[in-house]
C-alpha cells in the first residue's frame, strides 16, 4: 500500500514538472534573435494576456515600421561651433498589432539601456519618444474612422530599453528589447483607457 502511495506522489510530481517545464517553454522565443523577421510581445492587455511572435510564414505582428538616422546640431546659437559637435543619433519605430483593428505604435529616439518616461503620442515629429494605441473603426468618414489612446502627461508612460545591439558594424541598425509598463488614454474620451504591461522585441 505504501509502495503505491510513493508510486501515485512520484506520478503527479512528474506531472507537476512536465507542466511548469511546458510553461517554462510557451514564454520562450522560438525564432532565432539573427532572423531579419524575428519579433516577438508578450504581457497583457487590460488584463487579457496576450503573446504574439513573428514566424516565417506569419504576417509579422511585431514589426519595425521604420529607422531613422538623424543628424542635428545642439546648438543654434552658435553654428559654427555646431558643426563641430554635431549630433548624430537612431531612432526605431514599431507596431505591435494585437488585435484585428488595434495596435500599438511605439518611437524611440537616441537609444540607450535604461527608463524612460514617454508622454507623447506617435503623431509628434520623430526625434520625440512616442507612444499610441490605434483602433481601425472602419467607419466610411475617415474623420472619425481611427480612435487613439495616448499617454497623459501628467501619467507618463513607461519604458525601458532592456538590451539593446546592433546587426552591423555601422551600429545604425539596432536590434532592441523593452518593457512597457502604463496607461494610454482615449484622446477623444479620457474616462476610456487601456492599461499595457508586456515586453516586446524587435529588429
Amino acid at each position: 500500500m505504501k509502495l503505491n502511495i510513493y508510486l501515485i506522489g512520484a506520478f503527479f510530481g512528474m506531472l507537476i514538472l512536465a507542466s511548469s517545464c511546458s510553461n517554462e517553454d510557451d514564454n520562450e522565443i522560438s525564432v532565432s534573435k539573427d532572423k531579419w523577421y524575428w519579433g516577438y510581445f508578450k504581457g497583457t492587455i487590460n488584463g487579457e494576456e496576450i503573446s504574439l511572435e513573428n514566424l516565417w510564414d506569419d504576417d509579422l505582428p511585431v514589426r519595425t515600421v521604420s529607422k531613422h538616422i538623424i543628424s542635428y546640431y545642439p546648438s543654434e546659437e552658435n553654428k559654427l561651433d555646431s558643426l563641430r559637435k554635431i549630433k548624430t543619433v537612431i531612432g526605431i519605430s514599431t507596431g505591435i498589432t494585437y488585435s484585428e483593428n488595434k495596435a500599438i505604435r511605439i518611437n524611440l529616439f537616441n537609444l540607450y539601456k535604461g527608463i524612460r518616461f514617454v508622454t507623447n503620442s506617435t503623431k509628434v515629429d520623430f526625434i520625440y519618444d512616442g507612444i499610441q494605441i490605434t483602433q481601425d473603426t472602419h467607419s466610411d468618414e475617415y474623420e472619425n474612422r481611427y480612435i487613439r489612446y495616448i499617454p497623459k502627461k501628467e501619467t507618463p508612460f513607461k519604458v525601458e530599453i532592456t538590451n539593446i545591439t546592433y546587426a552591423d558594424d555601422t551600429n545604425t541598425n539596432p536590434i532592441i528589447e523593452a518593457d512597457l509598463n502604463g496607461v494610454l488614454y482615449r484622446s477623444d474620451n479620457p474616462k476610456d483607457s487601456i492599461v499595457v504591461k508586456g515586453s516586446y522585441g524587435t529588429r
